[in-house]
């Protein structure tokens, strides 16, 4: 099975990543050359959500430098969602699953992939996090505290899985009230999760001078200004979406089903899978709180438990049948049917995610775009625009981010759905419009200065059905 996530990542279209991507990618570009941890001119920033990442994809950069980044992201990514399974498999007996579970788990994270998210950290993160579970599940808990502290690295919200592992040690140990065990217990799991985490927080405040990503409070800005739909909107929004991919014919659903048998599975008998239930719940309650702006991606973790829970299902029809069947002749042809509908239903999506995707339907409008700097624009001149990773990516020139994800004296602005001061403070060399974008920044180009300081020189194929115009500062148009 671990073939297929491969034969995806072969025939991938690693060039067209989603934008946000190439943010991070942008960064690992820029540590793989040795310029360190900028967005391709100094000041260093942290503008990725994942420098954990970033740094590994550098890494990797710097190993195979015959290697394109998008390709070695895509790569990496595509193992991590392999090496998940077999985290699983390597822990079937902590997790109490038969053999022919790890097939159906396999079968389910295979046929419902990430596709549209691959070069991202989505994968490393779920690997990381099924590591961490797994080893706790094992009573292993210096490489738990530490893998911990990488998934913390990897994305900020990896920290919630130590309120996970408190509780789960608290009422493992209650009726016997070993409280000295409890708390030696917490502290292993601490001191190894600080190990990573200090030694980055260390650089990151000497480098940026800052602990966490500047990109946190950015989305919370933008989830501040009215404009974008925070998490919590999004997310009510978004979940019946995702079962209704399972829907049969109306109103026949076999995840309306499967996940809550999972989730009873797990209440009434393999309670260690709660873990992953719970991990959700801080989830969602914790990114509702912060209110940040809400993104495809952010529902990935939430999706992964589900995934869970529908495998546990799945499971739990099929051993009941085993258990519970004695006529061999119903037995085999219940788990047929079950079979074949299940497969059916999951299977689906796959032409249309795996084996057809065409990746980010933006990606060659801004390649060509950030091609025309490469050619008209010098290295050291300045690109304003709002979604910066493929002009960060394919060009090496400075980028005002008007999002504010790389420059946090933004961010403040953008808080009040301001989108157009950041551009006036940094008055750019050029600047990129898209009437796609006239929600934040038609002001822009509706300032009397605008005119006065900047002058259309080229219009470029757009991402939909507007076009690109490019301004140029016109004390620069006769600059050799």
């Amino acid at each position: 099975m671990s073939l297929y996530p491969l034969f995806t990542a072969i025939i991938y279209p690693h060039h067209f990543l989603n934008d946000d991507s190439f943010i991070t990618l942008t960064y690992s570009k820029n540590i793989a050359l040795g310029r360190g941890f900028i967005f391709n001119h100094p000041p260093a920033t942290l503008g990725t959500t994942t420098p954990l990442f970033a740094l590994i994809i550098a890494f990797l950069s710097k190993i195979l430098p015959n290697v394109e980044i998008p390709v070695i992201a895509v790569f990496f990514t595509t193992f991590c969602w392999i090496g998940i399974v077999w985290i699983f498999f390597i822990f079937r007996h902590k997790w109490q699953i038969p053999l022919y579970g790890i097939l159906i788990i396999a079968f389910v994270f295979y046929a419902l992939g990430w596709i549209k998210f691959l070069g991202m950290e989505a994968y490393p993160f779920a690997l990381l996090l099924t590591l961490s579970i797994s080893l706790f599940l094992s009573d292993r808990l210096i490489p738990t505290g530490f893998i911990a502290g990488l998934l913390f690295l990897t994305r900020g919200e990896g920290i919630l899985i130590l309120l996970v592992f408190f509780i789960a040690t608290y009422l493992k140990y209650r009726t016997t009230r070993d409280f000295k065990y409890i708390s030696n217990s917490i502290f292993k799991i601490l001191t190894a999760f600080a190990i990573p985490t200090l030694l980055w927080f260390l650089f990151a405040y000497s480098n940026f001078g800052v602990l966490l990503p500047n990109t946190l409070s950015a989305k919370q800005a933008q989830g501040q200004n009215n404009v974008f739909n925070t998490f919590f909107i999004k997310l009510v929004n978004w979940l019946p979406t995702w079962f209704k991919q399972f829907e049969i014919f109306y109103p026949i659903n076999i995840s309306w089903i499967l996940v809550p048998l999972g989730l009873i599975v797990a209440l009434r008998r393999n309670r260690q899978w709660l873990m992953w239930v719970g991990w959700m719940a801080f989830y969602v309650i914790g990114y509702s709180i912060l209110g940040v702006a809400a993104y495809a991606w952010y529902f990935l973790p939430i999706v992964f438990v589900l995934n869970l829970l529908l495998s546990l299902g799945i499971i739990q029809v099929i051993s009941f049948t085993i258990e519970k069947i004695n006529n061999l002749l119903l037995k085999a042809a219940f788990l047929s049917f079950f079979t074949v509908i299940s497969v059916w239903t999951l299977i689906k999506p796959m032409p249309d995610y795996g084996l057809l995707y065409e990746g980010d339907p933006r990606a060659k409008s801004y390649i060509n775009l950030s091609h025309w700097f490469n050619r008209n624009a010098k290295p050291d001149e300045s690109i304003a625009y709002i979604e910066i990773g493929y002009l960060g990516y394919y060009t090496d020139n400075k980028i005002i981010d008007l999002a504010g994800l790389v420059l946090s004296d933004i961010v403040f602005y953008v808080s009040k759905g301001d989108f157009t001061s950041g551009f006036w403070k940094y008055r750019p060399d050029y600047y990129v419009y898209l009437p796609d974008f006239d929600w934040a920044l038609a002001g822009i180009r509706a300032d009397p200065r605008f005119d006065l300081e900047y002058q259309a020189v080229a219009t470029l194929l757009g991402p939909r059905e507007n076009n690109f115009t490019i301004y140029k500062r016109r004390s620069l148009l006769n600059t050799p």
